[in-house]
């Protein structure tokens, strides 16, 4: 394994698929606790990745991952380690309004709109400011992006992915908006945050 992350260092870009399950993305390297198709190592990621070395990934991606994880300081902190300096995280989870999340026992933790500020400092758009936590991961905040979708119900998925998700993502301050009134009114299926990570 340690082998092969090396090679993947030599003058190429290293992205990698954290948690792809069987749905790695295109040019990725996956990296799964379950040894499907696509995945390239398979690791029980609650321990990290200690196989990499610092430093070497240019950009991760992760989609429906990290609410399923327990320990999810450890990974932010991994995933830290191991990027370079102003390298990209795009992290997809689903948003804490989504009905479907609570239907599924394995997930173990929400998000929302703030959920990455905690590590951001005072990079960032909106009027709310929060604490900050932990010194194993540090990043910039570059975008985030409301989803709104009703997979079973056509004309509502209509609805709310041509005009609901369009006026709440105009700008931060919209999104504050629909966190602090609309939540209960128009529930956001999932969240992308895209992440920078400054290490100077």
């Amino acid at each position: 394994m340690e082998e092969k992350i090396f090679k993947m260092t030599e003058g190429q870009s290293v992205k990698i698929d954290l948690g792809c399950g069987g749905s790695k993305r295109p040019g990725y390297q996956g990296i799964d606790i379950l040894p499907l198709d696509g995945v390239d190592y398979v690791v029980d990621l609650e321990k990290g990745l200690p196989f990499m070395p610092d430093n070497v990934v240019d950009e991760y991606y992760t989609s429906h991952f990290l609410e399923h994880v327990g320990n999810l300081s450890l990974i932010l902190g991994e995933m830290y380690r191991t990027l370079k300096s102003n390298g990209t995280i795009h992290i997809v989870v689903p948003h804490h309004s989504n009905p479907y999340y609570y239907s599924d026992y394995t997930h173990k933790r929400f998000f929302g709109l703030y959920t990455f500020h905690y590590f951001a400092g005072r990079n960032h758009k909106f009027k709310r400011n929060v604490p900050q936590y932990g010194d194993n991961f540090k990043c910039r905040i570059e975008r985030i992006n409301l989803v709104f979708r009703a997979p079973h119900y056509p004309v509502i998925n209509l609805f709310k992915k041509h005009i609901v998700q369009r006026i709440f993502n105009l700008s931060p301050r919209l999104q504050e908006v629909y966190e602090g009134f609309f939540t209960k009114v128009f529930s956001c299926y999932e969240i992308h945050f895209f992440l920078k990570v400054d290490k100077e």
